[in-house]
């Protein structure tokens, strides 16, 4: 076929990428900014997220919130060894990356306006530093991220949660939860740690948050998971949605501050 009787043209596939950006971008509040979902993936498909963040009406952040660094770390990449630090910072000097000190954190302060080049670099950034999983230095896996993710959001809100806390119900006398913080409304958190299918957990635990919550209707359970460690399907989700007051991935802190935040009212 000649390049004369094509019928590909230039205003085509622009419009063909600009309604996938369009359809594949999200964008939403949170406590701090907004949270945007890039269309960009990492390794395994999973769409980037990144959080903007206002620091004064001049300036703002960009950040993963740790996510990329946990999902290297949940996949089983050392990211304590010499060879992927150096790698690492490599990359974060090419996109002008720092890291929060010893923490999990990539980000990138900017003065506005903010630039569309500014936050597509930021996201192609997540994905390069992500395909360091492929470096050949496996390492054990670390603690469950969603764990992490939750004592974190307790240390910022200077909440001393029980771990391992035992609760009685009207049935089970002896109901132990991960989390659990006294208040008008108590809430109790359970972070998923089992890796795979979680249907039958799922259907355990929803026998015992009804339980816990007959013997006691004020307490407010939560459960928490990685979806990349959990294959979270409709019954799973189904039974988390209508046993718990909170059920939903690590990242969405937003959402487990509006627990603890309804937790601490006494209406």
């Amino acid at each position: 076929m000649s390049v004369a009787n094509t019928v590909i043209h230039a205003n085509s596939i622009r419009g063909t990428l600009q309604d996938f950006w369009n359809g594949a971008l999200e964008i939403a509040s949170t406590r701090t900014g907004l949270a945007l979902a890039l269309p960009l993936c990492y390794p395994d498909g999973w769409q980037v997220l990144v959080d903007v963040e206002t620091l004064t009406p001049q300036a703002l952040r960009l950040t993963d919130s740790g996510r990329t660094l946990h999902w290297l770390a949940a996949n089983g990449q050392n990211i304590g060894t010499q060879a992927f630090k150096a790698c690492l910072d490599e990359r974060m000097q090419t996109f002008g990356l720092i890291r929060e000190e010893n923490g999990w954190e990539l980000f990138r302060d900017l003065s506005l306006p903010l630039q569309g080049a500014d936050l597509h670099l930021f996201g192609e950034a997540m994905v390069s530093i992500a395909h360091l999983h492929y470096l050949h230095e496996p390492a054990v896996k670390i603690q469950n991220v969603a764990t992490e993710t939750v004592e974190k959001v307790f240390r910022e809100r200077q909440i001393d949660a029980r771990q391992n806390h035992r609760l009685s119900g009207r049935v089970e006398q002896r109901i132990v939860v991960d989390y659990f913080m006294d208040a008008p409304h108590p809430v109790a958190l359970q972070v998923l740690g089992r890796r795979g299918a979680v249907t039958s957990y799922m259907e355990q635990w929803g026998f015992r948050w009804r339980d816990l919550r007959e013997a006691n209707p004020a307490l407010l359970p939560g459960m928490i998971y990685d979806p990349a460690v959990q294959e979270i399907d409709s019954t799973a989700t189904a039974i988390g949605e209508s046993v718990c007051d909170l059920f939903c991935p690590y990242y969405e802190t937003d959402r487990i501050h509006a627990l603890l935040d309804r937790a601490l009212t006494s209406s």
